[in-house]
């Protein structure tokens, strides 16, 4: 891929409070009702919504039938676009997927854009952030335990700590010196906890929501209609910014929980359902294919 375009992506996002409204059942039919409305942007969060949750993080494959409904519904892109909208880096997110044409792309929480033009684009401000990513990585390297449940990603320009399978004993203490060593140390970096890991990025990522907004803008007049579905705590970020779209479908993917979703499903396989009864509907409407 060429070196990427940089963008000045600085989105100032409102401050909240913790959701305390829980989703109601995604009603049947909603994204097709959607879709006869106007042209789709649909997001979708990878990690626990378009696949399974699994400690070996490098093993998380797309549900296969998630897998074809989504390169059915790429080919339609005067009818719907599809953007996958991750905490992963964009190459590792297409690399687990096995699809790129005509699909979208935001990794590292909107650090990385790709459009639909299929251009790569980083967020104004992350070179200034690189010193303290370096201590960071320094950090974890002397003080992350090896063997003990504990897994250090790291994407260049982020740097993650998954726990889900350490102690919760050992990890609520490691997890209190990274929070207390990022506040003290790298001040240009900053800290989302999401589902059973702490994420560590430079403060112009703009989040998932500022990703969504760019999207939507990529697409122009006539505003397009939203769908937005993701499991973490991350995915928070997206819902409260779509919360004044009063025909954005926001979905939760999993148990219930209060959230600013409107609307929520149980586990990736119903993600799998939804997208393959969108990509019948399209296919039997005789949706338009590009490429």
């Amino acid at each position: 891929m060429p070196s990427p375009e940089i963008l000045p992506l600085r989105l100032t996002r409102p401050r909240r409070s913790a959701p305390t409204e829980r989703p109601r059942p995604l009603p049947p039919g909603l994204l097709p009702d959607l879709l006869a409305r106007g042209r789709l942007l649909l997001c979708l969060d990878y990690d626990g919504t378009l696949s399974e949750i699994t400690p070996k993080i490098a093993e998380a494959l797309p549900l296969k039938r998630a897998r074809a409904a989504i390169e059915s519904l790429a080919a339609t892109p005067a009818r719907i676009l599809v953007a996958v909208i991750s905490g992963r880096d964009v190459a590792t997110v297409r690399k687990l997927l096995g699809l790129a044409r005509g699909i979208m792309f935001a990794g590292i929480h909107g650090l990385e854009l790709v459009g639909a033009d299929g251009v790569a684009r980083m967020a104004q401000g992350v070179e200034e952030s690189l010193g303290d990513l370096r201590t960071l990585r320094d950090f974890l390297a002397r003080e992350v335990p090896g063997g003990r449940g504990f897994v250090v990603e790291d994407k260049r320009l982020a740097l993650a700590l998954h726990y889900r399978c350490a102690a919760p004993a050992e990890a609520r203490p490691m997890l209190t010196r990274i929070e207390e060593f990022v506040a003290r140390e790298t001040p240009r970096l900053k800290l989302l906890k999401g589902k059973m890991v702490y994420e560590m990025l430079p403060r112009a990522a703009a989040g998932k929501g500022g990703a969504v907004k760019w999207f939507i803008e990529q697409m122009g007049e006539p505003r397009p209609q939203v769908a937005y579905f993701g499991d973490d705590t991350t995915d928070e970020d997206a819902f409260f910014a779509l919360r004044c779209n009063k025909t954005a479908a926001t979905v939760l993917v999993g148990p219930e929980r209060p959230s600013f979703a409107r609307y929520r499903v149980d586990a990736p396989s119903a993600v799998a359902d939804i997208l393959a009864e969108l990509a019948a509907v399209l296919s039997s409407c005789g949706g338009e294919r590009k490429g």
